[in-house]
């Protein structure tokens, strides 16, 4: 009970102010509101003589909810068509491979940051996997320029994309995206059923010192289950803007003393990582195009590292398969989460 009162009494400052930030991000339009609304916010009171903390003790349970939001975006469509996008899966792996070393080759040389700092911050994607990461590694001091590169990344890509497909294709609404779920006992029954699950997966993950453990539990359990439709109950939107919040809150409130030129700095190098993302994609959907008769547009959207829910909207919106979409962002997203426990420990043996 004294660890849950001091837990609160740390956090509830920055807590209060992130869904206050991630109330105006939904006002605003901001890609992701509640996640970057919240950072955001806390980003501000950093400038200030306010001193606001967040509990790590509330990151775990962030964590696999948002591994089970990633993993929910999946649907057993996915296993009657994944054959048709044998070529275009290899290409997504290479695509990461070749953008995080482009990007990596950037920010090393021309930037001038350290090795773990460029590596974390050209992962082409993942926002909230990669800043979850680098929550839990005791000896990386350099959260600031990952956190705002990133963020920086998602805001200028979802902001830049329908801009474009509004010069292709015309004007249409874009709408939200959710599932709809039917709150009966059994929708309650899979709910408890797959945070239960999830929860012993990270466990028997943290056995084997895996980093990152209860978010790759919850993405790769609760991906399976809902590709091959064992459970359909997701959890509701206001559950996933909550838990944006707290994240945002996490990271934002890991922002305190950053200086203006410091911040400029980070915001500059994550618009050029932006713009390198975006050329790479749309070479890389060319070559799709031109080698194995993929549409250009479509391609070209499922490969830009923005929010991936922001994608699957633009994709509704103009009538783009969301499953194809939707499948190379997980891929994506999966390859990126996949390799973090690796580059984790790479980091950390290097600095022990």
């Amino acid at each position: 009970m004294k660890s849950l009162k001091s837990i609160i009494n740390s956090s509830y400052l920055a807590i209060l102010i992130g869904f206050i930030g991630g109330y105006i991000g939904t006002l605003v339009h901001l890609p992701l509101p509640w996640l970057l609304g919240s950072l955001f916010a806390n980003l501000i009171i950093a400038f200030t003589k306010l001193k606001i903390s967040f509990s790590n003790k509330l990151l775990n349970p962030i964590f696999l909810l948002i591994g089970i939001i990633l993993g929910g975006t999946l649907n057993v469509t996915l296993l009657y068509k994944v054959h048709l996008w044998i070529f275009s899966s290899a290409m997504m792996i290479l695509y990461v491979l070749f953008s995080t070393y482009v990007v990596y080759w950037y920010f090393n040389k021309f930037a001038k940051f350290s090795k773990s700092t460029s590596v974390f911050s050209s992962l082409p994607g993942a926002l909230a996997p990669i800043t979850a990461a680098i929550l839990e590694m005791k000896n990386f001091s350099e959260h600031k320029s990952v956190i705002l590169i990133q963020a920086t990344r998602v805001i200028f890509i979802v902001g830049l994309l329908p801009i474009i497909f509004f010069y292709e294709r015309g004007a249409v609404d874009i709408g939200g995206f959710g599932f709809i779920n039917n709150y009966d006992l059994r929708y309650f029954g899979e709910i408890i059923f797959i945070v239960v699950l999830c929860s012993l997966g990270a466990l028997l993950i943290k056995k084997f010192k895996i980093p990152s453990a209860t978010l790759l539990s919850g993405m790769l359990i609760s991906g399976a289950f809902y590709t091959f439709e064992i459970i359909d109950a997701r959890f509701p939107d206001v559950f996933i803007n909550i838990a944006f919040v707290f994240l945002g809150t996490a990271l934002g409130s890991r922002l305190n003393g950053l200086k203006l030129n410091e911040l400029g700095k980070y915001l500059f190098h994550g618009v050029i990582m932006s713009i390198l993302l975006i050329f790479l994609s749309a070479l890389f959907s060319y070559l799709l195009s031109f080698i194995d008769g993929f549409e250009f547009l479509p391609t070209f959207l499922s490969f830009t590292p923005g929010g991936i829910h922001e994608m699957i909207i633009i994709s509704i919106a103009y009538d783009i398969d969301p499953i194809f979409v939707s499948y190379h962002h997980f891929l994506r997203i999966f390859l990126i989460v996949f390799s973090l426990p690796l580059l984790i420990k790479l980091f950390e043996i290097k600095k022990n």
